[in-house]
């Protein structure tokens, strides 16, 4: 099949598919001639503005935001399918904000306590932020279009040393939190689109590997390499006075998408493979 990527960003760097980086403007003329000029199959969306350096910069940017996140995809959307296009998008997991509704009673050594079994696709999402917001009103609009694919991942994690990683992120803060998050591995993402295309999966996937990981988690899987780094252990109140937007913090839960086949790899031994090769490349 013929497939394209668009975007040039973090995402769109680890896919094996054609590149198309132009700039597209919000206009069905432009968005036809192009996909009637190009012909494609399959059209994996990648375009989205994440702030730099973080969503902070969604706050103060609304309208670009709003385009790039909500505008260009329902276009994209609704012109591929005329054509009969299939449409993968990349969402995002931020749009759920603490604990699910989806809880279950564990008992151990310690006794009994509740376990959240973490966010379903077709949840009611509470996004905080002007990003998380747009993200998930672009899932609303498109997300159950027939030709459409809508694949939320977290935290994205890859072995390339690129700022957009989230261990550059992290490592360059000397305050972290250790709360549990889903996190999404580049390569079992890069998977999984190629699932999805194959098996031409619609619909909306929660793509993150089992077994939530803290941030402060991948530090100290860091400082096996860098013992030298250092950082504090700082908890959600604190992080809420030193950023803009309210982060997200939040379990998804992707039975989905085991059920139907696809297995992403569990996080801790993703984390050991991931962060040795990271080593590598710096």
């Amino acid at each position: 099949m013929k497939v394209f990527t668009l975007g040039g960003g973090f995402v769109a760097a680890h896919l094996p598919y054609p590149v198309v980086n132009e700039k597209f403007e919000i206009s069905e003329k432009l968005i036809d001639t192009f996909l009637d000029f190009q012909k494609p199959d399959v059209i994996v969306n990648c375009i989205g503005k994440t702030g730099r350096p973080n969503v902070d910069w969604c706050e103060n940017n609304q309208s670009e935001t709003a385009n790039a996140n909500i505008a260009l995809p329902i276009v994209l959307a609704r012109a591929c399918e005329k054509r009969g296009i299939h449409l993968v998008h990349v969402g995002s997991g931020c749009i759920f904000f603490g604990e699910s509704p989806n809880t279950t009673l564990v008992k151990d050594g310690d006794g009994a306590h509740t376990k959240d079994l973490g966010w379903k696709e077709n949840d009611f999402a509470n996004p905080k932020s002007f990003y998380s917001k747009t993200k998930y009103a672009c899932d609303l609009a498109i997300g159950s279009m027939k030709n459409v694919s809508v694949l939320r991942i977290r935290m994205p994690i890859s072995d390339k040393n690129t700022q957009r990683n989230f261990i550059n992120k992290v490592k360059g803060y000397k305050q972290v939190i250790d709360i549990p998050n889903s996190v999404t591995f580049m390569d079992d993402l890069v998977r999984a689109i190629d699932w999805t295309i194959s098996k031409q999966k619609i619909g909306v996937y929660h793509v993150v590997n089992p077994n939530p990981l803290s941030a402060a988690k991948v530090m100290q899987e860091y400082q096996k390499y860098i013992p030298d780094h250092s950082f504090e252990i700082i908890d959600e109140l604190q992080l809420d006075k030193l950023t803009t937007a309210k982060r997200s913090n939040c379990i998804l839960n992707s039975d989905k998408l085991r059920d139907e086949g696809f297995f992403m790899t569990p996080s801790e031994e993703a984390l050991k493979k991931c962060m040795e090769k990271y080593i590598k490349n710096i």
